[in-house]
């Protein structure tokens, strides 16, 4: 057991129904399935074509429009998760969509529970590796369950934003690029009695791209893009870059 992650799954399981009460605000979900370009970057949707039929595994589902917009272009979607109270709330808005998902809960360190080369892609976006301790575990895993020649599509928020200390108008370094963490804070309201630790990594650029070439991946692409700001950041990062794309696909045993 990775007591990093367990705190992180405490947490999450927690916030999941505010959480997933802003992803109701927003009405994402009732749509995507209908439309991934709500969800996909042009970028990223370059690498997700043709996938009706196709086996797509999602890492750290999160609020699972990824999964939901999978689903929607004909894949045959697994969504993976750490937090079971995300899960349940997106299987009930699958069910709403008439998506056929299979949800599991399982830290993405340790995917015992899925065989191996049992899909022909895997999807990981938007802010998974920050609450993973072990980044070459997590792409190791990824890889194993990927049939050879298939896909491993990772889409990140840029590490470079994560340095610095929410000022506004000011660019004022909080921690150094090159220090992955643990970063600790407590994520229970406050005034309660309960602290909800959880644990951040910042991995590097060259984190993410040894990781999946360690994990035995030919590595297809990487595109760094976007320099916009981000509606829920405190601080104005406009002119860095917002997003990191990798995709390697996954070496046969001869090569």
């Amino acid at each position: 057991m990775n007591i990093y992650h367990e705190a992180n799954r405490a947490g999450w399981d927690a916030e999941a129904e505010q959480w997933q009460a802003g992803i109701e605000e927003e009405g994402l979900w009732h749509r995507c399935h209908r439309e991934p370009e709500l969800v996909f970057t042009p970028e990223e949707s370059a690498w997700l074509r043709d996938l009706a039929g196709k086996r797509v595994c999602v890492l750290g589902s999160g609020d699972n429009l990824a999964a939901f917009a999978l689903a929607g272009m004909g894949a045959q979607v697994t969504s993976v998760d750490i937090s079971q109270r995300q899960l349940d709330i997106a299987a009930g808005r699958a069910g709403q969509l008439g998506l056929d998902i299979t949800f599991l809960r399982a830290d993405v360190t340790d995917l015992a529970a899925l065989d191996s080369a049992s899909f022909d892609l895997v999807y990981t976006g938007g802010h998974v590796a920050v609450w993973v301790a072990d980044i070459w575990q997590f792409f190791a895993e990824a890889t194993r369950i990927i049939t050879p020649g298939g896909l491993l599509v990772i889409s990140e928020y840029h590490p470079f934003r994560r340095v610095w200390q929410a000022c506004a108008n000011q660019f004022i370094l909080e921690d150094p690029y090159f220090r992955r963490g643990p970063f600790t804070y407590d994520r229970a309201d406050a005034g309660s009695a309960t602290p909800l630790p959880s644990y951040e990594f910042h991995w590097t650029v060259s984190d993410y791209t040894t990781a999946l070439l360690d994990a035995g991946c030919e590595l297809l692409a990487l595109r760094e893009f976007g320099d916009g700001r981000e509606k829920w950041e405190r601080n104005n990062l406009e002119g860095l870059p917002l997003s990191l794309l990798l995709v390697g696909r996954k070496k046969s045993e001869s090569e």
